[in-house]
């Protein structure tokens, strides 16, 4: 049996606690806000901080459930106790169970919205994943009008909408983790406004569970030594270790 300290988004907490629960290894977790990888570099600040805190001797390993979110895992060091991450891009990839789900994903409808409970009941906005945008749009409409006149405030959302003609496709991934019928209809409801065409995909968490119970195959984690930083690589390994 071994002890492993896991860092997390909040947004995969349903995921990482229950798999923690049936591990066959004592696993401990710290929980980090969703959205903090919209700054990269405070992410990144925060999550090596939390590293640097675990002692010597203090867990066998730290398992980043992360993929490489805007660049905010890319350059963690590994001081005196290992790293493992999976080779993902971000927690759509973890969601899904593999990156090659993920790659297949993007290549068929790259213009993707993605929704989850996990993500969404933890979202002020209960929006989808990786944007705070759409939710704040809707929400300050009235605010801009007071501040600046109805003529400036149709002009700022306007500007601000330009996001969503990236987007074609909403879809909510079905993790299994509580009553998401709740979460399902909300994405559902935001897509019909948005002018999407809306999927419902079943999760898959074996990314995830592979991570806590220690199963680090090589092609899907990378495992950092001690005195190593992440990078990030062009090949389909997507991340390496390399010494300080």
């Amino acid at each position: 049996m071994s002890n492993y300290t896991a860092l997390t988004c909040s947004a995969l907490a349903r995921s990482i606690y229950g798999l923690a629960a049936t591990s066959p290894h004592i696993v401990s977790v710290q929980l980090f806000d969703q959205g903090l990888h919209n700054t990269p570099g405070n992410l990144r600040k925060r999550l090596q901080t939390a590293v640097d805190n675990i002692q010597p001797g203090e867990a066998d390993a730290i398992l980043l459930a992360y993929g490489i979110c805007g660049t905010s895992t890319l350059g963690l060091i590994a001081r005196h106790t290992p790293l493992v991450i999976p080779r993902a891009h971000d927690c759509v990839t973890l969601y899904l169970g593999s990156r090659a789900t993920y790659l297949e994903e993007f290549d068929a409808q790259p213009g993707t919205y993605w929704y989850s409970t996990d993500y969404m009941e933890r979202s002020k906005s209960n929006d989808g994943l990786g944007a705070s945008m759409p939710g704040v749009i809707d929400g300050i409409y009235e605010e801009y009008i007071e501040k600046y006149g109805k003529d400036n405030a149709d002009y700022l959302m306007e500007v601000m909408g330009e996001w969503s003609k990236h987007y074609t496709r909403a879809v909510f991934i079905d993790t299994d983790q509580g009553d998401t019928a709740h979460f399902e209809e909300q994405a559902r409801t935001q897509a019909q406004a948005r002018g999407w065409l809306f999927e419902r995909k079943e999760g898959n968490r074996r990314l995830l569970e592979m991570l806590v119970n220690g199963q680090w195959d090589t092609e899907e984690f990378l495992v950092i030594p001690p005195g190593h930083t992440i990078r990030q690589v062009g090949s389909d390994q997507l991340l390496e270790a390399v010494p300080l």
